[in-house]
């Protein structure tokens, strides 16, 4: 069948506009801290009040959030494509998503939030929007000791400096990370070779006991040095957007 002329630009044009969507829903994809919307609303001024906080948001380090489209009226077919294809979640104010819509979400894995309240919006975005940042890392203190003296013990051939420690806080675990704190600075961060008390090795030394240890490195000692032991554990990470309401 032959185009006319307004045809052949009308499809050209629209293969265009789809090679242009591939390939920024590729783009996109291939970052992991990004977090594409699509917003939806009763009214205009619902929408443009939502685009305005949106406008605050400085936290682009940590998550890049994109707004790949928005409008007017309840969810559509078109809105859970979209979502799907950048990969993105859909917020809708004051609008429904019917049981059709919401089954094609569901089939497509595509989130829909849909609120009524526009902080309860925004605070649901903040938590999504710390969902895809990576887990933290915090340390629980299990025990401080001060070192009190200092020495070196033969080991083979080798010298090996020994911490004599007096535990002040909690316990010191064998098993356990441990850092040795100078002048409040952390100077070093590992693993003990060797825990005793007198010249039993121990596993545990408890707050009050006098202690001897020694690193898994060559690092001196110095009198008034503090060995700090500890469990790194993971946390969830809060995005730092703080949108002002």
């Amino acid at each position: 069948m032959k185009m006319s002329w307004r045809e052949r630009v009308y499809l050209t044009k629209k293969s265009q506009k789809e090679s242009m969507t591939r390939q920024f829903a590729k783009d996109i994809q291939s970052d992991e801290n990004m977090l594409p919307l699509i917003i939806k609303g009763d009214v205009n001024g619902s929408v443009e009040t939502i685009l305005n906080i949106l406008k605050t948001y400085d936290a682009d380090e940590e998550c890049i959030l994109d707004v790949i489209h928005c409008g007017i009226g309840d969810i559509t077919e078109n809105d859970i494509n979209l979502a799907e294809l950048f990969k993105g979640i859909i917020y809708g104010f004051n609008v429904k998503a019917h049981k059709s819509i919401q089954q094609l979400a569901a089939k497509k894995k595509v989130k829909v939030k849909i609120h009524n309240i526009i902080y309860r919006l925004v605070e649901d975005l903040q938590e999504e929007l710390s969902n895809t940042l990576p887990l933290g890392v915090e340390e629980d203190v299990i025990g401080k000791a001060a070192v009190l003296a200092t020495f070196e013990v033969d080991v083979g051939k080798h010298k090996v400096s020994v911490a004599g420690c007096r535990v002040q806080k909690g316990q010191l675990n064998k098993k356990m990370n441990f850092k040795l704190i100078r002048n409040g600075e952390c100077i070093w961060t590992g693993c003990l070779s060797s825990l005793k008390h007198h010249k039993e090795e121990i596993a545990i030394a408890k707050t009050g006991m006098d202690c001897g240890l020694s690193l898994n490195n060559n690092l001196k000692f110095e009198v008034g040095d503090e060995i700090v032991c500890f469990s790194p554990k993971e946390v969830k990470q809060i995005i730092s957007w703080e949108p002002g309401f």
